[in-house]
């Protein structure tokens, strides 16, 4: 019983290790499966792919859609492109491009907003800062956070989010997103596999409210359920794993690893990863779309 991972995040978006390093990592540790699904952008696939072409891991190009809700609310859609030829799915002028440029255009109005509040608090930091640490990397919350955290305001980023950042803390600003049902048919358009991210998270009143949720975007073309997520507790696993066959949904999992709260994913040791053969219709259809096999895209 091997191990995979299909949910993880480099310095493309808010992670701190580089496609490369977290590719490196999962070879390393011998996972039978691995993607990289940075926060709305595709900018580290290609780097991961061809990195995973030269170790023989089998890879999948994905990405973490924000998308809102139209019952409300907001949540993450994964969408996962095995198969996929990256020259065209990462051209600008693509519309999943195009849609990711609409993102992070919200993103960008954003930041400085949160750190006007931040401000507005007491805390003495720039978009200059939030800048500097972000790099070439999309700038997100996680980049604020740890700012705020190398100049000792707080003691850790959890403690970031939980007072200040989260939804409906004192800085938290919304932003604009795609619609979901947006979402699912851009992913569906680009020859992709548009999955709900880790609904433990998603704001529903109770289990029936999400498996509403999830049979209407089942209507707009959902594909699959991120089921095992370390988050998630046996009884929501349960409902998702009735939910997948009732709809007839793949099931995936994944870590979420950003290398924040964990300096390195604990692949080698457990602690992260996913059994093998709890997602083995997911990987089955990746492997037959296009032709990929252990990180090549033919």
């Amino acid at each position: 019983m091997g191990l995979c991972d299909f949910h993880t995040h480099s310095t493309a978006s808010d992670g701190r290790l580089t496609p490369t390093q977290l590719v490196d990592e999962a070879a390393r540790c011998g996972l039978d499966g691995f993607a990289l699904s940075d926060h709305d952008t595709l900018a580290g696939v290609k780097e991961a792919a061809a990195r995973s072409d030269e170790l023989g891991l089998f890879c999948i190009p994905a990405l973490e859609f924000s998308v809102d809700l139209h019952s409300g609310g907001s949540a993450h859609l994964l969408g996962y492109f095995p198969g996929a030829d990256l020259s065209v799915l990462c051209d600008p002028s693509s519309e999943i491009q195009k849609a990711l440029d609409y993102v992070v255009e919200g993103r960008n109005t954003r930041n400085p907003a949160i750190v006007s509040k931040l401000r507005g608090l007491g805390f003495d930091i720039t978009m200059d800062d939030v800048l500097a640490e972000a790099g070439d990397a999309i700038v997100g919350r996680p980049h604020i956070a740890a700012v705020l955290l190398k100049k000792g305001f707080v003691s850790s980023s959890e403690e970031v989010f939980n007072r200040y950042l989260g939804s409906g803390k004192p800085a938290y600003v919304e932003r604009k997103r795609l619609g979901d049902y947006r979402a699912i048919e851009i992913i569906r358009q680009s020859g992709g596999l548009p999955v709900l991210a880790h609904p433990k998270y998603i704001q529903v009143e109770n289990l029936r409210g999400l498996g509403a949720l999830v049979s209407s975007l089942v209507d707009s073309g959902l594909a699959g359920l991120e089921a095992y997520y370390p988050d998630q507790d046996s009884t929501m696993i349960s409902f998702l794993e009735q939910a997948s066959k009732k709809h007839k949904l793949l099931l995936t999992g994944g870590s979420d690893f950003h290398g924040i709260r964990h300096p390195l994913p604990g692949w080698c040791d457990g602690s992260f990863g996913v059994n093998t053969d709890k997602v083995l219709n997911f990987m089955t259809e990746c492997l037959s779309r296009g032709s990929v096999s252990y990180g090549k895209t033919e």
